[in-house]
């Protein structure tokens, strides 16, 4: 079975060579890197499976090596590990900003940072197998399927997340997954094949172009409307969050949370 691929980036030599040690003795493939320059070469000569990042490092601090990893269509997909010691809410908004995946201070236990990799890790292989299954088995048979895109805007999600916590986010993330097994199960009395992560995703559906339209915006006008229903009164009567600019305090007002949804159809090979 081929190891999973790790790449931690830290300017501590001690901490490379600890988290290398025991993340070698469980059995992953690890590389370490020294900055994020250094990290951003690696990886583009061979992806990892995961990525674990410093923040505060020459050339590149981890933020910036986060931000055009997820940038990066061909990239966007590894999971990130913000590991540092900037605990600040301001450093929070920021690894979540930039796309992180997860964000982790120091001092930090080693077995929690194992425990999180490997959830990071298998939930995205889990959910992927399944998308690739569905859409090979859609293409072996020659039907017609969509693929729909579901996907979140970067400040407005952290925005929310900051202000009504992870437990509420999750509540509505869960509430859009489900409003669109119900749309999708029935209009075409099948149900999507999920691949993807919290900031958002793909679902593989057998259906033809014009149901998937429709099908895309049901989806965006239902998902929105209860996305709505998870901010109190004022934010959602006023359309927007008032926040602080986490550089310079200055008041920001960050739209309300909703979905963009994108869309593409393969066509059927039978012939009526």
């Amino acid at each position: 079975m081929e190891k999973t691929g790790i790449l931690i980036v830290d300017d501590s030599e001690n901490i490379r060579e600890i988290l290398m040690a025991n993340f070698d003795y469980l059995g992953y493939d690890v590389r370490t890197a020294r900055d994020g320059e250094e990290a951003l070469g690696m990886i583009a000569q061979r992806k990892p499976d995961v990525v674990v990042l410093d923040v505060m490092m020459p050339r590149q601090n981890g933020f910036q090596v986060c931000r055009r990893i997820k940038a990066d269509p061909s990239l966007a997909k590894i999971p990130v590990v913000i590991l540092t010691a900037k605990g600040q809410r301001e450093d929070r908004y920021w690894g979540k900003d930039c796309g992180a995946d997860e964000y982790l201070t120091k001092p930090f236990s080693t077995s929690e940072l194992e425990r999180l990799i490997d959830r990071l890790v298998k939930g995205r292989e889990v959910v992927q197998k399944t998308f690739d299954a569905a859409v090979s088995a859609f293409k072996a048979a020659g039907e017609a399927y969509a693929i729909i895109g579901i996907d979140f805007d970067a400040r407005a999600l952290n925005v929310f997340r900051q202000k009504y916590g992870e437990p509420r986010f999750f509540e509505a993330l869960d509430a859009i997954h489900q409003t669109i097994d119900v749309i999708v199960r029935g209009e075409t009395g099948g149900m999507p094949a999920w691949s993807g992560s919290e900031r958002g995703g793909r679902a593989a559906l057998a259906c033809t172009a014009e149901e998937a339209r429709s099908l895309r915006d049901r989806i965006v006008a239902q998902s929105n409307l209860l996305l709505r229903s998870y901010y109190d009164a004022v934010d959602a009567g006023r359309g927007y969050v008032v926040t602080r600019h986490p550089g310079d305090s200055s008041e920001m007002h960050v739209p309300l949370l909703s979905v963009d949804a994108s869309l593409s159809t393969v066509p059927s090979r039978h012939t009526s």
